[in-house]
C-alpha cells in the first residue's frame, strides 16, 4: 500500500482547479467582443483654456496704476 501525503494531494486539487478557472476565462475570452476605443480627433475637441489669465490682468492693473501715479 503506497502512501499518498495530505500536501499533494492539495496541491493536486489546487492545481487542477486553477487549470480549470484558467480555462474557462479563455472560453470567455474567446467568445466576447473585442473592446472598442474612440478616439476624439483635434479637431472636433473643445478648445483649450487659457492658464495665463491671471498674470495678465495683474500687469494691466499695475500698468494702469503706473500710469494713474505719473
Amino acid at each position: 500500500m503506497n502512501f499518498l501525503s495530505p500536501l499533494f494531494i492539495w496541491t493536486d486539487a489546487m492545481l487542477k482547479g486553477g487549470k480549470a478557472a484558467l480555462d474557462s476565462m479563455q472560453d470567455v475570452a474567446k467568445r466576447s467582443p473585442s473592446a472598442r476605443i474612440a478616439v476624439i480627433p483635434t479637431a472636433d475637441a473643445p478648445p483649450r483654456r487659457r492658464a495665463r489669465a491671471k498674470p495678465k490682468a495683474r500687469a494691466n492693473a499695475k500698468r494702469k496704476a503706473k500710469s494713474r501715479r505719473r
